[in-house]
């Protein structure tokens, strides 16, 4: 299988640090539907949205977001970059995202993670749930829905077990399902366990960080019998421009602001300084950014130190401006993609 390099975003539409501007909601969800539409047209392979909840962020349902990305694609994988599963629902999860394959034509996929913040869990009443069982629970029912239909349901609310036939089922046989993880061994380890395919995600520090998170994972997948070319993806914050330093300049403002984590930089979270932005961008650092040559380079020495089948970047990190994240998809597309593949065959 070919290397797959795609996008995915979050939706951010926190105050921008340059301009003092905050986006409007409608428009910024029109320009993750145009960042999309470009991916495409560049080349790329996926375009993934996460799932946020709050005053800054606009993804609070991706699949309703990738369905209307659907409608104006043809050939992208669709993803959920990542579905929350600890709080949400694992039926309606199932059969949002049979739908979302329907309509795109068999284009669905989902990355799910437990991971959300402590608000969203105390506003759902989750707070002090055990989280990790709580969505291994529930991975573990979504993974049976997917597997079989009818579903049998304990009826808690009927006081005694039930049928209940899902429709529509997936055009996909078989619908992949990854599991979203920042690399801890527990959580590595169960998506090689369960057979599923690995998304790490990464925001910080040196790659070789990554190293042990993969390995356990590879061991885990060898030792429980399953396959040993279950997929890994690589999902990174990156940004292309046609200069190392613009790259660094244009973007440095955006992810400072909100490098701590996959979302919008909390108020207790300090900024990252200048130099610890350009020690993540060097050689050896998580983040994809720089000039062609340069993220070129990145993204090949990444595939061979972890092996990896499939890289997304977040070009939009932060609230980068439109404009410029459709710059770089194309930059990213056009001329990176092609290189990448190059050098990897």
């Amino acid at each position: 299988m070919a290397f797959e390099i795609g996008i995915f975003s979050l939706g951010e539409v926190a105050q921008d640090p340059v301009t003092g501007a905050r986006p409007d909601t409608r428009q910024r969800l029109g320009d993750m539907i145009e960042q999309a539409e470009a991916a495409e047209r560049a080349g790329l392979t996926v375009m993934g949205v996460g799932e946020n909840h709050g005053t800054d962020v606009v993804a609070a349902s991706p699949v309703v977001l990738l369905s209307a990305i659907a409608g104006r694609t043809g050939l992208l994988r669709l993803t959920t970059a990542v579905s929350v599963l600890t709080a949400g629902n694992p039926v309606q999860l199932y059969e949002q995202i049979a739908m979302l394959d329907n309509i795109s034509g068999g284009r669905a996929e989902m990355v799910v993670g437990r991971g959300a913040s402590a608000r969203v869990l105390r506003a759902l009443g989750l707070e002090g749930a055990d989280h990790d069982a709580l969505f291994e629970q529930k991975l573990l029912q979504l993974l049976e829905l997917l597997e079989t239909n009818p579903s049998t349901f304990d009826g808690r609310l009927a006081g005694r077990e039930a049928e209940l036939d899902l429709q529509p089922r997936p055009l996909q046989a078989r619908l992949p399902v990854w599991v979203g993880s920042s690399g801890t061994l527990h959580s590595v380890v169960r998506a090689g366990v369960l057979g599923l395919p690995l998304a790490l995600l990464r925001t910080h520090g040196p790659l070789a960080d990554a190293l042990p998170a993969v390995a356990a994972y590879r061991q885990a997948l060898e030792e429980s019998g399953r396959d040993p070319d279950t997929p890994v993806s690589l999902n990174v914050p990156g940004f292309v421009a046609r200069t190392p330093e613009q790259a660094r300049e244009l973007s440095y403002p955006y992810f400072a602001a909100g490098a701590r984590s996959h979302g919008p930089v909390l108020a207790r979270d300090p900024r990252w300084t200048r130099e610890e932005y350009d020690r993540q961008c060097a050689p050896d650092g998580s983040l994809v950014v720089g000039d062609v040559d340069e993220v070129v380079a990145k993204i090949v020495a990444q595939q061979q130190a972890l092996g990896h089948g499939r890289l997304l970047l977040r070009l939009d990190a932060g609230g980068v401006p439109h404009h410029l994240a459709l710059e770089a998809i194309t930059l990213l597309g056009t001329e990176v993609v092609p290189r990448v593949r190059a050098a990897l065959c």
